[in-house]
């Protein structure tokens, strides 16, 4: 598991994950804004569109790097859009939302399918999990083995 110097050497690391899939061309629309050496948001700046059937994928992640280089994201995002052959949209997307955060009503951490409501309490992830999750089910891209850099 790589260690991060700081929210450069992170953004890279999604942009080349996102890059080397092959499954599409934007990853240049993924992008960093620094607060700090070691903290930012790691972003997509538009809607990341796959080859193989034009669904999207965006994504937000605030970022802190740590004294020994793990990954802290106390805030992010995860949407993932598509249109079947049927013509029905369908979407899901993973949520982190301290601010928000009711019991059993809006759980800090939680996955929103097909409609905003309801929400469904879910475990904690990352940018690794949710788009190697897209990449094996939907489009047949095995990347490295991918696990949450923590």
């Amino acid at each position: 598991m790589p260690a991060f110097h700081d929210i450069g050497e992170y953004y890279k690391h999604v942009k080349n994950i996102f890059a080397r899939s092959g499954c599409s061309d934007d990853w240049h629309l993924i992008k960093v804004r620094a607060d700090h050496g070691r903290r930012g948001v790691v972003f997509s700046g538009g809607p990341l569109r796959f080859k193989k059937d034009e669904a999207i994928f965006e994504f937000r992640e605030a970022v802190i790097i740590d004294d020994v280089g793990a990954v802290e994201r106390p805030m992010y995002f995860y949407k993932y859009e598509r249109v079947d052959e049927n013509g029905h949209c369908f979407f899901f997307r993973y949520d982190r939302a301290p601010g928000s955060a009711k019991p059993l009503i809006h759980e800090e951490c939680h996955l929103h399918v097909n409609q905003e409501e309801p929400r469904f309490k879910t475990h904690e992830t990352c940018f690794e999990e949710i788009f190697g999750f897209i990449a094996a089910h939907f489009y047949e891209v095995f990347p490295e083995r991918l696990e949450c850099q923590r």
